[in-house]
């Protein structure tokens, strides 16, 4: 994959509700008539729900644009580069993916580079440091109410399927919590805002660089 932009970015508010995994878990549980856990307190709907909470999480991250999971970080340092490209810049560790990779000059005005991405590197001509964003797993009080809820629901159907063996109702609560997902990859993206320029052949883009 070998592509580039720049963004403009816009800072996000705060939600009113602070989410958190647990008390994710425990509405999904109360919802279904069930008693609430601890945090690692041992029994079984917790270890269920605990085990997985990163794969429903995880997943949903990677397939919707979400603002709450963006950051980035210029990168100056490089070793030599791959797939026909001259130089390399290592990814943060904590990076589930790249998305953007561009270089800036110094009145702050960034460019798009042609770039190729594999396990640990983002491979480029750029020789002068590159502006990398990748996506992060967010901490869940950077949750959205539309995402925090999807993400209930997925776990209110673990709890019909591995609790309650009721495969049938597991199904529709999928079919609901993606109908909030959505929403939420809808409003993410729409809420950004982006601002591209034409100029002297290439394209120029305004950046401000911040997380979100």
């Amino acid at each position: 994959m070998c592509i580039g932009f720049g963004v403009l970015r816009a800072k996000y508010p705060r939600m009113a509700t602070t989410f958190t995994m647990l008390t994710t878990i425990n509405a999904a549980l109360l919802a279904h008539g069930q008693e609430t856990v601890a945090e690692n307190d041992g029994s079984l709907e917790w270890r269920t729900l605990a085990a997985s909470w990163p794969f429903i999480v995880e997943s949903e991250l990677e397939d919707g644009n979400y603002h709450f999971t963006k950051e980035q970080i210029e990168v100056t340092t490089y070793s030599t580069g791959k797939f026909g490209f001259d130089y390399a810049y290592a990814v943060p560790a904590a990076a589930l993916y790249v998305r953007n990779v561009w270089e800036e000059d110094a009145s702050g005005t960034s460019y798009e580079v042609d770039w190729c991405q594999d396990s640990g590197f983002v491979h480029t001509d750029a020789d002068e440091g590159v502006w990398i964003e990748y996506v992060v797993v967010a901490d869940p009080s950077a949750f959205t109410a539309n995402f925090a809820t999807g993400i209930k629901m997925m776990l209110e159907a673990h709890i019909l399927r591995a609790l309650k063996e009721e495969y049938r109702e597991a199904e529709a609560f999928e079919t609901k919590a993606m109908f909030y997902l959505q929403r939420a990859r809808t409003k993410s993206s729409s809420s950004r805002s982006k601002q591209s320029i034409r100029a002297g052949g290439g394209s120029i883009v305004e950046a401000r660089k911040r997380r979100g």
